[in-house]
This record gives C-alpha cells, structure tokens and sequence, in this order.
C-alpha cells in the first residue's frame, strides 16, 4: 500500500456547545518514512492547538475581568450619583432664630 496523502485532525471543547477544529493535510515525498510524517504532522497541530488553546483561555478569562470592571463601575457610577444628590439645607427652614447663637434658652434661670 502506498500512502500518498496524511491529516491529522484535533478538536477542542470550548464550553457552552462550541467547539474548534484544526486539521492539517501532508503531501508525502517520495521515500518519506510515513511515521516520521505523521508524527511530525501531529505535532505540529497538537503545538498549535495548545497555542490556539492558551489565547482563547486567556480570552476568556479577559471577557470574565471586563465584565466584572463593568458591573463594578456600574455599582461605583450609582454609588456617586446617591452621593452627589445630597440634599442642601433650605435657608428658609432653620431651626434657630440667626443671631448670637451664644446665649442658652435652656431651662436655667438667669443670673447663674
């Protein structure tokens, strides 16, 4: 039997129903040992999925970050806007008459 044509074919599960493929096709050369081909072909799709892997993970993990900032920014912005629609004290609704505001109108008699 004389092969002329390999592939290697490698699948990743990327979660919630996704996956991907990656497959590569060789060409043999005439007197090429198929073993070392075929090695050769597996690795070099095994080195590029692993990479192919890491980026996404790391993708993944960067979506995660982004939307945690998003939802604490969120919560910050809500914070700020309770924080700044503190309500200023009417001018027209003191309670005690302006003035000298050092004599008591407590319940000690004058002359103490």
């Amino acid at each position: 039997m004389k092969i002329k044509t390999i592939s290697y074919q490698r699948v990743v599960n990327l979660g919630n129903y996704e996956s991907k493929r990656l497959e590569l096709f060789a060409e043999l050369q005439e007197g090429e040992d198929e073993e070392v081909a075929i090695s050769a072909l597996m690795e070099k799709v095994e080195r590029n999925v692993a990479k192919q892997s890491f980026l996404l993970i790391e993708i993944q993990d960067l979506k995660k970050e982004i939307k945690d900032l998003q939802k604490e920014l969120a919560e910050l912005e809500s914070k700020k806007d309770k924080l700044t629609t503190v309500q200023q004290p009417d001018p027209d609704n003191i309670p005690f008459e302006s003035g000298d505001t050092s004599k008591s109108t407590g319940d000690i008699p004058d002359g103490f």
